[in-house]
């Protein structure tokens, strides 16, 4: 056997367990399969000392990619980029034959979607050229120093077209500019309001239906998709596809919960309403959550963006633990992206109180001062300091906080916890004792040693 080197540390023994224990499969079983691939036979205190060719033959056997059963590193709990760092990303953008946009890229994890700073090129006398959207969502907040003007559509009117502003009153200053919050592939670009500089934040966040729609659906099953989602009301068109996906017909339905047929076929079309209680009914009876097809109006535009100028958020300002803070836009069609303009202003002391912690991962842009920064790892509080320009993501659940005089531009994101895992995580069962045996479980399912 060739000697154990850290390139050959490359299977994470717990998530090779886990792929045994759904293909209900034992070691012994294992290297049967393996027998004639193999020159070795492996046990579970080899696991780890495994090279790249055998980890991808256990992979062909198991059926999944090699990527599945090898080691991931360890996401962070911290990470900081000054504005030096910033600027050493910063990458020119042509657009419609002129310098358009300089881009700056924000520290975050690797593989991970990450905010950039953009510097507002094209001149005032330009009308923008439009973007063609993205899938993911984002929020996007104006720094200044001067307002820019936003566009959104091809015509010109009151939706499509407005004065990007930041905040010039010296009180307030710490809640920087306007923010918005974008959809899906909504058309997007920029231009000065002024001869001077303009920059945004531009937080484009990762999407959950990527794969759904890249991967996990053919052809033939994307098409079929397709013809649900053209229902106005896709809640019920998903509700009504579900109800079938378990065997239920709507005659058999109605005689069981005493709704009219009728009722019930009209609830279907969009032509009539269910109760609150009746609605209630229909998911109880075919044991389905009900919050899963829950009709939420959103507030948006006609484009789906929500704009909030920075008066607005003026009105929110509001004591927080020990800060300051103001919100930034949300939107009820993207829960993971939110966020505050947030002023500190508070003496260093000798014990340190971390007061924040989040249940989403953040990033934070330094708008102004200078603040010490303190976050616990392994049990030690670890001091960054940090000025105008630098920026900082911070993991789940890291206790932090910021001590000093200064001001911060936070918004949180899903890619460490997401909402769709939250609603999961709740619907677990005995969930510390889950959690607990989920995260480095060595338990097999069940069979003999």
């Amino acid at each position: 056997m060739s000697k154990i080197t850290n390139e050959t540390k490359i299977v994470d023994k717990f998530r090779l367990i886990h792929w045994l224990n759904i293909r209900k499969t034992t070691i012994d079983v294992l290297n049967q399969l393996l027998s004639n691939k193999i020159n070795r036979k492996i046990s579970l205190d080899d696991f780890e000392n495994l090279d790249m060719y055998t980890a991808s033959e256990i992979a062909e056997v198991l059926s999944i990619p090699v990527s599945n059963i090898l080691k991931n590193p360890e996401t962070p709990s911290f990470l900081y980029s000054s504005k030096k760092d910033l600027e050493k990303t910063k990458r020119p953008i042509t657009r419609d034959g002129i310098h358009f946009y300089n881009y700056y890229t924000l520290p975050s994890p690797n593989g991970y979607v990450a905010p950039v700073l953009i510097d507002i090129l094209c001149p005032k006398e330009k009308l923008p050229k439009l973007n063609n959207g993205h899938l993911e969502s984002a929020i996007t907040l104006s720094l200044g120093p001067n307002d820019i003007y936003a566009r959104f559509g091809k015509k010109i009117n009151k939706t499509n077209w407005c004065k990007f502003k930041v905040n010039k009153d010296p009180k307030t200053k710490w809640i920087v500019g306007d923010n918005y919050f974008e959809p899906s592939y909504c058309l997007h670009t920029y231009s000065r309001a002024t001869d001077g500089p303009g920059r945004i934040l531009s937080y484009t966040t990762t999407s959950h239906v990527e794969d759904l729609f890249t991967k996990k659906l053919n052809d033939d099953s994307f098409n079929n998709f397709l013809k649900l989602s053209k229902n106005k009301n896709f809640k019920r068109s998903l509700l009504l596809q579900t109800l079938e996906d378990k065997g239920f017909e709507l005659e058999y339905i109605s005689k069981n919960i005493k709704i009219s047929l009728v009722k019930l076929r009209n609830y279907f079309k969009n032509k009539d309403n269910l109760t609150q209680k009746q609605f209630q009914r229909l998911c109880n009876f075919a044991n389905l959550d009900p919050r899963l097809f829950s009709e939420l109006k959103h507030e948006e535009d006609g484009v789906g963006k929500l704009y909030v100028s920075h008066k607005d958020s003026i009105k929110t300002i509001r004591k927080y633990k020990s800060y300051t803070i103001a919100s930034i836009v949300s939107s009820t069609r993207f829960q993971d992206l939110h966020g505050y303009y947030m002023k500190v202003d508070k003496k260093e002391k000798k014990n340190i109180k971390l007061d924040l912690l989040d249940s989403a991962c953040s990033h934070y842009l330094v708008t102004g001062g200078n603040m010490i920064f303190y976050h616990k790892k392994n049990g030690k509080i670890i001091k960054t300091n940090c000025s105008d320009g630098d920026a900082l993501w911070v993991g789940s659940f890291i206790e932090h906080s910021f001590y000093g005089k200064g001001s911060l531009a936070k918004i949180s994101d899903g890619q460490n916890l997401n909402y769709l895992e939250k609603f999961d995580v709740g619907n677990l069962y005995n969930l510390p004792f889950t959690l607990k045996r989920a995260r480095k479980d060595k338990v097999n399912w069940g069979y003999d040693n």
